[in-house]
């Protein structure tokens, strides 16, 4: 009985063991070492600073119940500098500019302002720039209209200033795509990030994990916690 359960410990572990290979041989070693560095400084300082009584795994358990509390003050605390893993992962913002446009009332087929019902059309305009997997610089833009003069809709926007796109055509995805035997948990992300192209929500995914006990340990439940809440 115990040669049977060494065996499938070791067939498991070497599973395991498969799917980072796998994984870090896409991504590619200098984008490892970047994620894997930000990793432990999650870790010892982060999560140790937040949670000073706690060890890792239930550190990161209790960070993601305080996110269900929505409790997201963790989360405005870190700003992560560009860098070659961060554009591989997400289009980020590289400039963005207002449009504002004067509607006019119409009568009789024409078109002509009047005194008191001049409304305004403004057109918040955000142009991205992130790597593609042979790690050219590309870009694409994104706009969102609002029925209102230029100064409201800055107010409106302000924060969403910094928001990420997932970055689809990207080596990250591939790496994550191409892990043989994908847990659930990886799955759920892959779809999501791909169906909406942006960050799952935080609640959302602390929820998912407790809901369905997913392994806190993990190597790659580590690394879509911290990507997703805060490589952004």
């Amino acid at each position: 009985m115990k040669k049977v359960i060494f065996i499938l410990f070791t067939m498991i572990s070497l599973s395991i063991y498969s799917q980072q290979i796998e994984f870090e041989k896409t991504l590619g070693k200098e984008n490892v070492e970047t994620l894997n560095s930000l990793i432990r400084d999650f870790e010892t300082k982060t999560l140790k600073n937040e949670y000073p009584n706690l060890n890792t795994e239930n550190a990161y358990k209790e960070f993601l119940k305080d996110i269900l509390k929505y409790n997201y003050s963790i989360l405005e605390n870190e700003i992560f500098p560009e860098s070659k893993l961060k554009m591989h992962i997400y289009c980020v913002p590289d400039s963005t500019w207002v449009e504002e446009k004067e509607l006019l009332a119409r009568k009789k087929g024409e078109m002509i302002k009047t005194k008191h019902k001049i409304e305004y059309m403004t057109k918040y305009n955000t142009k991205y720039k992130c790597l593609n997997p042979e790690e050219k610089v590309i870009y694409s833009s994104k706009g969102y209209s609002y029925n209102s003069k230029k100064w409201k809709t800055l107010k409106l926007v302000e924060n969403q200033k910094g928001d990420v796109q997932i970055n689809v055509n990207s080596i990250y995805l591939k790496a994550l795509e191409e892990i043989p035997n994908k847990s659930k948990f990886v799955e759920y992300y892959l779809k999501n990030i791909k169906l909406i192209g942006d960050p799952i929500h935080p609640f959302l995914m602390s929820n998912y994990i407790f809901k369905n006990n997913v392994d806190i340990n993990d190597y790659f439940t580590k690394r879509l916690i911290f990507i997703n809440m805060f490589y952004k």
